[in-house]
């Protein structure tokens, strides 16, 4: 095994091991359970980043383990230009909601638990994206479903968590469901399950391929939590302990994206891909304005900002479906930008839930006066949600945007663009009725050191990813030539 397959590997199964250790040993470590998984994300991370000089250099080679020869199936991990920035992203994600949890998460009996199905999550997210054959990446597509619906189950903030668990998993195992269905037609015409040879199998039965996008798009749209299948997504991120949903808001969701780039968008024609282009960009209007439309009546400060996301899926829906170079790029950068804000927002209201024991946006005032440093960085966060210039997520906005307008869909183009005044306003909401109305401000009750590490370091990766978004811009047009035929 060479240098560059070590590091493809154990990527992966560093994070595996250690929650298998976790499993079976964390109640000896006690507390020490959550520097262990403190630092093994963060060796993840900086094995992946080894990777990239051989990435831009372009000597990257896949690493292939015979599975089921005589029936075309075999394990394969690769490191790719498309797979590239949804793994820096799960990668930065995983760290920054472990630092969340080490002073969140109570410490009892089940906390290396915790902490080790945390990391088979991440690592089911890790795989989806190293995934080189279908076979494998539904393995880790699956994993990650499993992981996070144990950790709402046995973490969830309230008595209702056994239910929304159910409801989550179902409805998201729903979406898994036909994306296999789509799989099982595609080994069942080809024989083959390796990505470096679904190219010419998809084109053997181009009559199939419309049913076959189908099941992909409305698939992994239901992992994106796009209208109408977004149903599970606000009880769940409220439910969810806030290191996981920290997670499942800033990255599993972007796996729903890579899983359509990486399938129908990888792998039809611009040709092909066509029929899908109006019906994409709808549902993405749709979701960009009812999810804003419900974030501004919410009152649960944490379902205000879990419907943030279903309204900012439709954004990265709407770019995809405009299938151009614009459109697919802001897509792609809006995830790692969605990410970064998304974690940033969710660390926020977690600092206030802790402060305030309190998540009626009604009954919290005057948090500007008594807690200025999260004011600063709920600020940071919120102008970054609306697109102001110069934070992220406004070139990826600006990018998407333009792209409704290289399309003959212009009246959608239109309402993408008013559409995007409801974030505006349901983000000025959330920050002048927690910050500035004035009142008795709210008691503050000191809050964990690591909360504000990571809300903080948040808040300064917001600046810096909008005042320099070229290195990351740079890495995901080489995404470019591996869609579509490289016909952009």
């Amino acid at each position: 095994m060479n240098t560059q397959e070590l590091c493809k590997v154990s990527v992966l199964l560093i994070k595996l091991v250690v929650a298998v250790f976790l499993l079976l040993l964390g109640k000896y470590i006690g507390k020490k359970a959550k520097w262990v998984a403190l630092g093994t994300s963060v060796l993840s991370t900086v094995l992946f980043l080894a990777y990239l000089p051989a990435l831009q250099a372009g000597v990257n080679t896949p690493f292939d383990i015979e599975y089921l020869p005589l029936l075309g199936i075999r394990l394969s991990l690769h490191i790719d230009w498309l797979s590239f920035p949804f793994l820096l992203t799960e990668e930065f994600v995983t760290i920054f909601a472990v630092i969340f949890a080490l002073d969140y998460v109570k410490q009892d009996h089940r906390t290396h638990l915790f902490y080790a199905l945390l990391l088979v999550f991440s690592a089911g997210m890790s795989g989806t994206t190293l995934a080189n054959d279908i076979f494998l990446f539904y393995f880790f597509w699956e994993l990650m479903l499993v992981a996070s619906t144990l950790l709402l189950l046995n973490w969830g903030d309230s008595e209702k968590r056994t239910a929304i668990a159910l409801k989550y998993f179902i409805i998201t195992h729903l979406g898994s469901l036909l994306v296999l269905v789509a799989f099982v037609l595609i080994y069942a015409q080809g024989g083959i399950d390796h990505f470096s040879s679904l190219q010419a199998a998809f084109q053997m039965f181009p009559d199939k391929l419309p049913l076959i996008g189908s099941f992909f798009l409305i698939g992994f749209g239901i992992k994106m939590a796009l209208v109408p299948f977004h149903i599970w997504l606000p009880d769940t991120h409220s439910e969810a302990p806030m290191p996981v949903t920290i997670m499942l808001a800033a990255a599993m969701l972007s796996m729903g994206t890579y899983g359509i780039l990486r399938f129908p968008m990888s792998f039809f024609t611009m040709q092909q891909m066509l029929v899908f282009s109006f019906p994409m960009m709808l549902v993405g209007v749709t979701s960009e304005i009812y999810g804003a439309i419900m974030a501004l009546v919410e009152t649960d400060i944490k379902r205000i900002i879990a419907y943030s996301s279903v309204s900012q899926m439709g954004y990265i829906f709407f770019g995809l479906g405009t299938l151009t170079y614009a459109g697919v790029t802001g897509a792609t950068l809006h995830v790692i930008y969605h990410a970064i804000v998304k974690a940033l927002l969710f660390c926020c209201v977690g600092w206030i839930i802790k402060a305030v024991g309190e998540r009626d946006i009604n009954q919290i005032k005057g948090l500007g006066k008594t807690a200025p440093l999260l004011c600063a960085c709920a600020i940071i966060g919120a102008l970054a949600i609306a697109g102001v210039p110069a934070l992220a997520l406004f070139n990826s906005e600006w990018l998407i945007f333009s792209s409704g307008f290289q399309t003959p869909y212009l009246s959608l183009a239109i309402f993408e663009v008013l559409g995007s005044l409801l974030t505006v306003i349901y983000i000025l909401r959330f920050i002048g009725q927690c910050f500035f109305v004035p009142g008795e401000p709210s008691k503050v009750k000191p809050v964990p050191l690591s909360i504000k590490v990571a809300t903080v370091s948040l808040s300064a990766l917001t600046i810096i990813a909008g005042l320099f978004p070229k290195p990351i811009f740079d890495y995901v047009v080489n995404e470019l030539p591996s869609i579509l035929g490289g016909n952009l």
